[in-house]
């Protein structure tokens, strides 16, 4: 299989980028990912934001990352109380993304939907298909973003996996996991 790749995404010298900003988000937009809410504060004083960079770093000892961009209303308060969850959300919770994804909900306001509760200092999601606690232990900048590296304390995940199946980014839309494949032949 060869990959045809247009014009905005080869390089002309070795100086140059590789790729213009505008082409890099279109072929991100078409890689399929988890939709967590990273959320951080206590009561009266929470901030959160919808995110798909996120991913397992170790096993041993549990650590996790999560990319937030600098701009973000939440940016500044997990860079200072240098705490987070990470909910990963079920198909059922979309109108959650949907509420942390927008500007027209700010800081307390975004948690009026969902069932939030605190562990380790911090909101977590009832009814996620899985719940990390989080410290921060490195924060990476990287551009337009920090890398959050983060030591999880705490984890929960669904018993039953069929009813909450995770809800999808795909190409700017919300997506749902279709029914399983039969294992592939070799």
């Amino acid at each position: 299989m060869s990959l045809a790749l247009n014009s905005e995404c080869v390089a002309t010298t070795a100086n140059e980028r590789a790729v213009d900003s505008a082409a890099f988000r279109q072929g991100m937009r078409l890689m399929a990912g988890a939709v967590c809410i990273v959320a951080t504060g206590r009561p009266g004083r929470r901030a959160g934001l919808t995110a798909t960079a996120v991913c397992s770093v170790s096993s041993e000892p549990p650590r996790l990352l999560a990319c937030i961009n600098k701009s973000a209303a939440a940016h500044g308060a997990i860079h200072l109380e240098g705490r987070l969850s990470v909910n990963v959300l079920s198909g059922a919770q979309q109108a959650v993304a949907s509420r942390f994804s927008t500007p027209l909900f700010q800081g307390e306001a975004k948690f009026a939907e969902g069932d939030w509760k605190e562990a380790h200092g911090v909101p977590v999601l009832g009814a996620a298909c899985a719940a990390f606690v989080c410290s921060v232990a490195e924060r990476v900048d990287a551009g337009s973003h920090t890398i959050f590296i983060c030591d999880v304390l705490g984890c929960s995940a669904a018993l039953s996996p069929p009813e909450n199946e995770g809800l999808l980014y795909f190409d700017g839309r919300y997506r749902h996991l279709a029914p399983s494949l039969p294992p592939a032949e070799a």
